[in-house]
């Protein structure tokens, strides 16, 4: 199968600081993979280098088989690669659907009538009655929902995803593994950065380690956390030496 996102040797520098790459990643349609490793190890700049919110310092990125790497985030998002933040990424004087339909706007999407923005709360979990409703008013849990009907309705191919489970309850987590899991039924796949492996493992068809701005390794969940390079990478040496 072709390979829906790629990356080619992708690297990021801040100053004189590497904080990426080089990065070789692939991705097929449908498919789900984790990517894991402790903070500062560069998933968050692997993502807005390849969603175009930063310009790479080298390297390429192809989308479907065509380079994108100088491409308009807005214009990466409407060929299907969305992203989602970890914050609330709502604006807390408009309403809702003003909300939903303003995202459109930017990113040059058509207007969506009420009963596709209703389709898409329905797939998030998030109540109809709050179309209505100040974002400003809603809970922590319902704005990160929102961000995801946000991403939704822009009808994405694949989901970036940084940490789709913080701060969100039980319940709500399972309302978003339960919406996941049916968009990877329809072809629809993502990428995740999360901390929680309770809840990302189990989603995973494949599991990515980054480390010092490097993909440390690849691989099935069970057989990259055995291996002693990727523990050592998330607790430290003497930890891992430790336990030995």
């Amino acid at each position: 199968m072709s390979k829906l996102l790629r990356t080619e040797r992708l690297t990021k520098h801040f100053g004189g600081v590497r904080a990426l790459g080089p990065v070789d990643f692939a991705i097929e349609p449908g498919e789900i993979v984790g990517l894991i490793g402790p903070n500062g190890s560069g998933k968050t700049t692997f993502f807005n280098v390849v969603t175009g919110f930063l310009k790479p310092t080298a390297g390429r990125v192809f989308w479907d088989g065509s380079d994108i790497t100088t491409l308009a985030p807005g214009r990466r998002a409407k060929r299907g690669l969305v992203r989602t933040f970890q914050e609330k990424m709502v604006f807390p004087g408009l309403t809702v659907r003003e909300n939903l339909k303003f995202a459109l706007i930017q990113h040059g999407a058509p207007d969506l009538g009420e009963a596709a923005l209703v389709q898409a709360m329905d797939r998030a979990g998030l109540p109809h009655h709050t179309l209505g409703q100040m974002a400003g008013d809603l809970s922590w849990g319902q704005c990160r929902m929102l961000g995801m009907v946000l991403a939704l309705v822009l009808k994405p191919r694949l989901l970036l995803l940084d940490e789709p489970f913080a701060g969100l309850n039980r319940v709500i987590a399972a309302q978003v593994t339960d919406m996941l899991l049916t968009l990877r039924d329809e072809g629809i796949g993502a990428v995740m950065v999360e901390h929680d492996m309770s809840l990302l493992l189990p989603l995973c068809d494949r599991v990515t380690v980054f480390a010092s701005g490097e993909i440390l390794g690849e691989g099935l969940s069970d057989e990259i956390l055995s291996r002693s390079d990727v523990r050592a990478a998330y607790f430290g040496s003497d930890v891992v030496a430790g336990n030995q």
